[in-house]
């Protein structure tokens, strides 16, 4: 214990007797990530390069077109992909405004109590036309979807006479 405290004052001795470099002197090193690597390239590929610099925007635009055609590929499904990678993190923000209004709902029987079997049988029966001998078998697994691909007011009309027989059901 005694040699682990003498080191440990032996090092902060070593780092107090260092000089102490001000920010102002310290020239500053460009950040790893903002600077391009550096590239060998042929000259076949700088006289292109060199060429697209001084193209017009409709000129380019005409090149993009004709690259497409050419080689079968779409520029606009890479141009997206760096976009779509940069707007995923606020994408869940954004999503249910973009997002087109439901037409079709599912109603999901989720919950029967003990008690009340029998009154939500007979509702399961006359929502979903299911025979008397297979309604019993049909609710043990729960929860269970009753209606699919319905309108909004069949489905509301379906959980309401869910509801007031004493099933919890729930629109999807």
């Amino acid at each position: 214990m005694a040699a682990l405290l003498k080191s440990n004052c032996m090092a902060q001795k070593s780092l107090a007797a260092r000089p102490v470099r001000s920010l102002a002197t310290v020239a500053p090193r460009p950040s790893r990530a903002l600077v391009a690597p550096v590239r060998a390239s042929s000259a076949a590929v700088s006289e292109i390069v060199d060429k697209l610099k001084t193209l017009t925007l409709l000129e380019a635009s005409e090149l993009v077109s004709e690259i497409e055609t050419t080689f079968g590929v779409d520029a606009s499904a890479a141009a997206a992909a760096p976009v779509a990678v940069a707007a995923a993190p606020g994408a869940g923000a954004a999503a249910p405004a973009a997002e087109e209004e439901k037409t079709t709902f599912d109603v999901v029987l989720e919950e029967i109590p003990g008690d009340k079997k029998v009154a939500v049988y007979k509702a399961v029966r006359a929502i979903a036309d299911i025979p008397v001998n297979l309604v019993k078998e049909w609710t043990q697994t729960l929860p269970k979807t009753l209606l699919e691909g319905c309108s909004k007011e069949d489905a509301e009309a379906a959980v309401k006479q869910l509801t007031e027989a004493g099933a919890k059901s729930k629109v999807n």
